[in-house]
């Protein structure tokens, strides 16, 4: 699934959001658009660094505040409230697609 349900409201009123700079918003957003879309993100500093589009220094500069909305598991890092959407996302995905199924298999006299 591509697209991301962004809570807009939330990114301009929430506390924790509210503190980050700009460059640990980017790196913020950055790391949560690519753990949406492969479901995991690596544990390596440099790969980490890569992926948020910034240098080793930046990255360690901003990853103390953004590292505080990521789960750290035993192969990577991961995170829970993404995980819970992408799976609504996926839930809805699937019923729409096989209500269109079944309506084209309706116009082409299937069963």
């Amino acid at each position: 699934m591509k697209h991301i349900k962004f809570d807009a409201r939330g990114l301009i009123s929430d506390s924790d959001m509210v503190i980050f700079s700009l460059s640990e918003l980017g790196c913020y957003i950055r790391l949560m658009s690519h753990y949406w879309l492969n479901g995991e993100l690596p544990k390596n500093s440099i790969s980490l660094a890569k992926l948020a589009g910034c240098s080793i220094g930046e990255f360690k500069e901003v990853w103390p505040k953004v590292s505080q909305h990521f789960d750290e598991g035993p192969e990577g890092f991961s995170c829970p409230g993404l995980d819970e959407s992408r799976g609504k996302a996926k839930e809805m995905s699937d019923r729409m697609s096989n209500v269109a199924k079944a309506r084209w298999s309706k116009r082409r006299g299937g069963s």
